[in-house]
């Protein structure tokens, strides 16, 4: 009999991996998963001595694997690891609970085998007391019940568990009062919100609005941008006029920081001394291994992606690539904790009356996994100042109430505000 598991490197693979990127989800993982579950000897000995190292180092590194004192005994295995993490970076720390579960199941099987053989070993000798064999036998049913127990389906007792396990839906606000009120807080952790709109209606703006005003809000929050057709000048530029409306700034123009003025520096500098290195920009080509790499290598917490229909991945066929794409991308939000924000193009002829599956341009998948579907819906006049109204119409929301948000578009400024609150008069400080 195999008494191996196909499981268990992999398993290694995605803590080893995970003990500098995500120590917490590290320790999540190893908590599912005994001693006793490893059938290779040195796995063993390498599981326990990264289980050693997460219970004693708050942020650990691995030079602190490679110190330990059990790291000459299981040196084979952890470069094994090593190799096999680094070649398939990301794919082992975010699949390390499922992995996880199967190094635990396998061991349940191994059991009752191990157990089966024990019984039939005692009856075959003739020499075994009743005693001995009613206690393997008993081992036997005890084994089987725990393969049981493994199988078993999850019930709403579990749901219910571990609904009340957590207090609320973990958040991210972004300082935007009529987004953050439809979402409960903010964007959800976990989740997958979706702004789509025609060309030209500001939902790039938008993003980028709810991007800064999440790092404003959060000083400790990483994000990750992914840029399909933005150049990194266009980028500055708008991120620049949208900050120079806040703290009270003299306000930019998207013309005043095509010139550079005086205004426009001032503005970049304090968005670059606030911001940082807090917002790193994935360029073009975009591929859904670059943005699985940026974000578990960058400790992202929000993920922007402009637009999703630019992402490749292997697939038989156009739609085939937007639904692949769309998986991953929520499967990172979940394994990963990040809250996703995706930009999307809509298919020709959406309208105020379109439904939840013909949206998103190529794909229904997209509409489906949103937990947060916008769909901007604008004015085709424009007041006195250029700015126009853009009805952001809620097709789908699961954290809160499905209410179309009216917002005013500032073209100049790139920032959107409250339709509902009286614009501020003094635009006089445009430079």
């Amino acid at each position: 009999m195999d008494d191996g598991s196909s499981a268990e490197l992999p398993f290694l693979c995605g803590v080893f991996e995970l003990v500098s990127d995500d120590p917490g989800r590290a320790r999540k993982a190893i908590s599912c998963v005994r001693h006793a579950d490893f059938a290779d000897e040195e796995r063993r000995i390498a599981f326990q001595m990264v289980s050693d190292v997460l219970s004693t180092v708050e942020a650990p590194k691995q030079h602190d694997l490679r110190r330990h004192e059990l790291y000459g005994r299981c040196r084979d295995t952890y470069f094994q690891c090593l190799t096999e993490s680094t070649a398939n970076r990301t794919a082992f720390g975010l699949g390390v609970l499922r992995y996880a579960n199967q190094v635990r199941a396998d061991a349940v099987r191994r059991r009752v085998a191990f157990a089966g053989m024990d019984l039939q070993s005692l009856t075959a000798s003739g020499q075994a007391s009743s005693a001995e064999i009613l206690a393997a036998a008993e081992a036997v049913k005890d084994a089987a019940l725990a393969v049981e127990q493994e199988k078993k389906p999850a019930t709403l007792s579990d749901a219910v568990d571990e609904y009340l396990a957590n207090e609320t839906t973990p958040k991210i606000p972004t300082a935007f009062a009529p987004l953050d009120r439809i979402c409960g807080g903010g964007l959800p952790v976990g989740g997958l919100s979706v702004f789509a709109a025609p060309p030209s209606v500001g939902k790039s703006a938008l993003a980028l609005q709810a991007c800064l005003g999440a790092l404003d809000v959060d000083p400790r929050l990483r994000v990750v941008w992914c840029m399909g057709e933005m150049t990194m000048e266009a980028m500055a530029r708008r991120a620049t006029c949208h900050w120079s409306t806040r703290y009270g700034q003299h306000r930019v123009s998207m013309e005043s920081a095509e010139r550079r003025s005086d205004l426009a520096r001032g503005s970049s500098i304090g968005l670059k001394m606030t911001v940082g290195d807090r917002l790193q920009l994935v360029a073009p080509p975009l591929s859904i291994g670059k943005i699985e790499d940026a974000v578990v290598e960058f400790g992202a917490r929000l993920l922007i992606i402009d637009y999703i229909q630019l992402v490749e991945m292997e697939a038989a066929d156009r739609r085939a690539e937007i639904d692949g794409v769309v998986k991953r991308i929520r499967r990172l939000s979940l394994e990963r904790n990040v809250a996703v924000l995706a930009i999307s193009n809509i298919s020709k002829g959406v309208g105020a009356d379109t439904r939840i599956g013909s949206i998103g341009k190529e794909s229904s998948e997209l509409d489906f996994a949103a937990d947060l579907l916008l769909l901007g819906d604008p004015d085709l006049e424009r007041d006195q100042d250029g700015n126009r109204l853009v009805r952001w119409m809620c097709k789908k929301n699961r954290h809160g109430p499905c209410e179309d948000i009216i917002t005013r578009f500032d073209g100049q400024l790139q920032t959107f505000s409250d339709a509902h609150v009286s614009p501020v008069d003094d635009f006089g400080g445009w430079r």
